[in-house]
């Protein structure tokens, strides 16, 4: 299972709402407990990302990895929703995670060489 190596961002974290709640007469609300655990999805925060050009005018997957927007483009497009892999969440540590939704790829920015607007990544923990 490959690992999530972006380090650059800054995420949160969202509990569901699990069980039922009913309200009832009265002012009276019913509740019951989740019927399996609750499955956190982590919203991450990129600040910036970068396309880079080999010496060909090529996109490049070999510069700066960890901030190089093509990679992580490729480890979408290799995970898309349906693969999991693991998230070094800073508090949970490594979490088994899908993405939740698609990557959207920001706009650059003007004469940014290759860099990208801020952008969010959702994920969602998966419980074996």
């Amino acid at each position: 299972m490959q690992t999530f190596n972006f380090p650059y961002h800054t995420q949160s974290t969202e509990y569901p709402e699990s069980g039922t709640r009913v309200q009832l007469g009265g002012g009276y609300i019913f509740t019951s407990p989740p019927n399996g655990p609750d499955l956190r999805r982590f919203t991450l925060s990129f600040p910036t990302m970068r396309y880079y050009l080999n010496g060909g005018g090529a996109v490049d997957l070999t510069q700066n990895t960890k901030i190089n927007m093509a990679v992580l483009e490729k480890f979408y497009n290799d995970h898309k929703l349906h693969k999991t892999f693991i998230y070094p969440h800073p508090v949970y540590g490594n979490t088994e995670v899908k993405f939740y939704s698609p990557l959207k790829i920001p706009e650059g920015i003007v004469g940014g060489d290759g860099a990208l607007k801020d952008f969010t990544v959702e994920l969602i923990e998966i419980i074996q």
